[in-house]
């Protein structure tokens, strides 16, 4: 009896210092050097495998991170998480959802993540944007970088004699010509003859010109495919692959506002007038071409405020393709005379009968939404993430600009910034109901750079 009273005061004592401690603080996680040699296994892959999946997400991530390419097939990736700024341009974190907790990212290399803007990710890799306009291939976990083409490769700019593109000036009716397939009269916000020019200063290009890169699965410097997503006044998408050393417009007339990779080796998109379409690459060319994939989607104005606001596409359970749109602004408070902004989601499926489907019912999935990502993944195992939910992040790159340069400039009487739902936050599709997420107390609704999902993995 005595003993069985000792163990209990411990176990009183040690929760008590749990309490006064307060929440997990942020784990480093150990990146090895990418110049060093990498360990070989003494274990069999089946039993690194299985100590690998006992263990909590970010000792995975540090577990994995030991033998990079060596175990790739065996360690695969994990939940989704975000990639957060750090206290200052050469750090980022790494956030939990699965875990609830923080990691510090130990490698933010230079030029491909200081003070990174993340455009895209899939399977651990990141596409970047810097204030050069330059966009990189990037591997936070391993800090291995690639850059991508340069954008003046697409052909649309005027050309600058020093070749360094502080400026980037855009020929309205060269761009127009590649995404209509032919020269004027075009059907477009800048006229039927395309007159003009429109410049952007290098850092404003990550703002208001790039809107997400899309990454073919498993991509690395020499085995990579990207897409290149305007913003809705451009439209044109542009694609790289690792064979080609430049970017090269495609035709979109109805303009491409989200895309995804498929897992059957293609990209697929959804434009801004609902029309869903694969894209391949013809082999004599190197041209991508679009063929439609399913029936338009059907977008009334519905009464939450509007037609929607954005749609992203998506893979739902058992491959069939979802569109996600969200509805900006349907509920607005306000507070010291600040609005603040909230948003609504819908989710359509494209059913057997080939037709689009409204549904609040998407089984043990979650959908992960955003500028930079989308995608649904299974929450079995993953008990911090709820099911029928869609996540999202601050699908605006410009926009959180001009509101963390605001919040600089001028002072605020509030400084509550959680009842800001822009930023990151997750939605109900069977209550409808929205709430942010807790990311600790370095984080801030709305700061600049855009939190991004990054699904890490090593290769």
């Amino acid at each position: 009896m005595p003993r069985s009273k000792g163990a209990a005061a411990r176990r009183r004592k040690a929760a008590a210092a749990r309490k006064a401690a307060g929440p997990p603080k942020a784990v480093a996680v150990a990146v090895p050097d990418p110049d060093a040699g990498r360990p070989c296994p003494s274990l069999s892959l089946d039993v690194l495998a299985n100590i690998h999946d006992r263990l909590p997400f970010l000792d995975r991530l540090a577990f994995a991170s030991v033998f990079g390419e060596t175990c790739y097939d065996v360690f695969q990736p994990g939940p989704p998480c975000l990639l957060l700024p750090g206290k200052t341009p050469e750090t980022a974190r790494l956030f939990s959802l699965a875990d609830g907790r923080a990691a510090s990212a130990a490698r933010v290399p230079d030029p491909a993540m200081r003070g990174h803007v993340v455009l895209g990710s899939n399977r651990g890799w990141i596409a970047t944007a810097d204030e050069s306009g330059q966009i990189y291939l990037a591997n936070p976990t391993t800090g291995a970088q690639h850059a991508l083409p340069h954008i003046a490769t697409m052909g649309v700019f005027l050309p600058e004699k020093s070749n360094t593109y502080r400026w980037f000036s855009l020929v309205i009716r060269d761009l127009l010509a590649a995404r209509y397939g032919a020269g004027p009269p075009f059907l477009h916000l800048w006229g039927p003859e395309g007159y003009g020019t429109f410049t952007h200063s290098a850092a404003q290009m990550r703002m208001w010109f790039y809107r997400k890169v899309v990454l073919s699965d498993s991509p690395r410097p020499g085995t990579y495919a990207a897409m290149l997503i305007l913003e809705a006044s451009f439209g044109a998408p542009a694609f790289a692959t690792a064979d080609d050393p430049t970017w090269r417009l495609a035709k979109s007339p109805d303009g491409v506002e989200d895309a995804i990779f498929h897992h059957d080796g293609r990209f697929y998109s959804v434009s801004y007038t609902g029309l869903v379409e694969s894209w391949e690459r013809d082999a004599e060319t190197g041209q991508f071409k679009s063929a439609p994939a399913a029936p338009r989607l059907s977008l009334p104005a519905v009464d939450k405020g509007g037609p929607p606001s954005r749609k992203y596409l998506a893979v739902a359970p058992g491959g069939r393709l979802a569109v996600v749109l969200k509805y900006a602004d349907a509920a607005k408070e306000r507070s010291y005379g600040q609005e603040k902004g909230r948003c609504v989601f819908e989710v359509r499926v494209l059913g057997d009968g080939g037709a689009w489907e409204e549904t609040t019912e998407i089984g043990e999935a979650a959908l992960f939404v955003g500028a930079n990502n989308s995608m649904c993944v299974s929450t079995k195992g993953r008990p911090g993430i709820m099911a029928g939910c869609v996540y999202y992040t601050d699908d605006e790159h410009g926009q959180a600009a001009l509101r963390q340069e605001s919040r600089r400039s001028s002072y605020s009487y509030n400084d509550d910034e959680s009842a800001d739902l822009r930023g990151v936050g997750v939605f109900c599709l069977k209550r409808g109901s929205l709430k942010g997420l807790e990311l600790g107390t370095h984080y801030v609704s709305g700061s600049w750079p855009p939190p991004a999902w990054i699904t890490p993995s090593i290769p």
